[in-house]
C-alpha cells in the first residue's frame, strides 16, 4: 500500500465552470440556461454541486456570466415558495425544495467575457488561494453505480496516492471519436492501458492517426495552484479562449501531471443528444419510472423495425 503524505493538503475546493452560451441549444438557450435544464425534476447543475458536495467539497465555486443570475436563485432560498407549501401541508415537496437551498456551500464568480475554459479558471485565483482544488465542468455528467465514490472523489483519492500530483479524469473512447476530445499522450505508451500512468502531453480533437492514445479528458479535474500563475500566461488558442490543456505543458516542467481512467458513466450534456440519454437512463433507474418508460420504449423500437 502506498504511504500518503501527511503534508499534502486536502482538496475542499471544487470549480465548476458554467458561463458558456450554450450554442448547441439554440434556440432555447436565448431565455433557458442549459445549466437549468432538467434529468428528470432536476436541473443539470444540481447533480453536479451534488457530486462535489457528496465528495466532501467545503466550498463550491461556479463560474457564471452577468446573463446566468438564474443559477444563483436556484440555490438560494425561496421564502414565498417554501411558506407556501408549508401551508398546504406538501411536506415532501418542502424536503425537496429545501435540498436546492446550497448557499451554505456555494460562492459565485462572474467571468465577465467568455474567454474559454482557462479563464474559467483563472477567475477564481483568488478564492482559491494557495491550495490544490477540483474541477467539475457544467456539460460532464457522471453517473455511478451505488457503492461507488462520485468522479471527482475518486480524482481526489488519486491525487492524495500519488503524493500531490496534478490529476485529470480520462475515459477510452473509440478511436474514431477521438476527433471530438483532448486526448492526452503517455509518458509510457505500455501503460496506457493502466488507470493510472502520467502523462507528457494533451492534444485538442486529433484525427485518428495522430492520437497519441484513446483515452479522452472528460471533465474532471485536480490541480495544485500553481497552475494559476502558468494561465495568466497562456495565450490564447483555439477558438482565440485561453484553453486549459494549453498549460500543461509549462506545469509539466515543474510538476507530474497523471491521467486517471474514472469510473462511471458520462454524459456530455453540452448537446441535446446526451441529455436525451441521461435522462433516459436516470429514468430507468427510478423504481417509479422504469417500467411504463420501458415499456414505452420497447413499443417505439418495435414500431421502427
Amino acid at each position: 500500500m502506498k504511504t500518503i503524505n501527511e503534508n499534502i493538503k486536502k482538496i475542499r475546493k471544487v470549480i465548476i465552470p458554467c458561463a458558456g452560451w450554450g450554442t448547441r441549444f439554440l434556440p432555447m438557450t436565448k431565455t433557458v440556461h442549459k445549466e437549468l435544464v432538467p434529468i428528470l425534476n432536476k436541473p443539470a447543475i444540481d447533480y453536479l454541486v451534488e457530486e462535489a458536495i457528496q465528495s466532501g467539497a467545503e466550498e463550491i465555486i461556479l463560474v457564471i456570466s452577468q446573463r446566468k443570475l438564474e443559477l444563483v436563485d436556484y440555490f438560494n432560498v425561496n421564502d414565498a415558495l417554501e411558506k407556501e407549501l408549508k401551508l398546504k401541508n406538501k411536506k415532501k415537496l418542502l424536503e425537496v425544495v429545501k435540498k436546492t437551498n446550497r448557499n451554505q456551500y456555494i460562492k459565485f464568480v462572474i467571468q465577465e467575457t467568455q474567454k474559454g475554459l482557462g479563464d474559467a479558471i483563472l477567475v477564481c485565483k483568488d478564492i482559491i488561494g494557495n491550495e490544490p482544488f477540483g474541477i467539475i465542468l457544467g456539460d460532464d455528467l457522471v453517473k455511478v453505480s451505488d457503492g461507488t465514490k462520485p468522479a471527482i472523489k475518486q480524482l481526489m483519492e488519486a491525487y492524495e496516492s500519488l503524493n500531490g500530483a496534478n490529476i485529470v479524469g480520462v475515459q477510452k473512447v473509440l478511436w474514431n471519436k477521438v476527433n471530438k476530445y483532448g486526448i492526452v499522450t503517455p509518458k509510457n505508451r505500455d501503460e496506457r492501458a493502466n488507470k493510472t500512468f502520467e502523462i507528457i502531453g494533451a492534444i485538442e480533437k486529433p484525427e485518428k492517426e495522430d492520437a497519441p492514445s484513446s483515452r479522452a479528458i472528460l471533465g474532471r479535474y485536480v490541480f495544485n495552484p500553481e497552475i494559476f500563475n502558468i494561465l495568466e500566461k497562456t495565450a490564447p488558442g483555439v477558438g482565440q479562449e485561453v484553453q486549459l490543456v494549453d498549460s500543461f505543458d509549462e506545469l509539466m516542467q515543474t510538476q507530474k501531471i497523471f491521467a486517471f481512467a474514472f469510473t462511471g458513466t458520462r454524459y456530455d450534456l453540452g448537446g441535446v443528444e446526451g441529455f436525451i440519454k441521461a435522462n433516459i437512463d436516470y429514468a430507468l433507474c427510478e423504481d417509479s419510472l422504469n417500467e411504463e418508460i420501458s415499456a414505452f420504449i420497447k413499443s417505439k423500437c418495435k414500431k421502427n423495425k
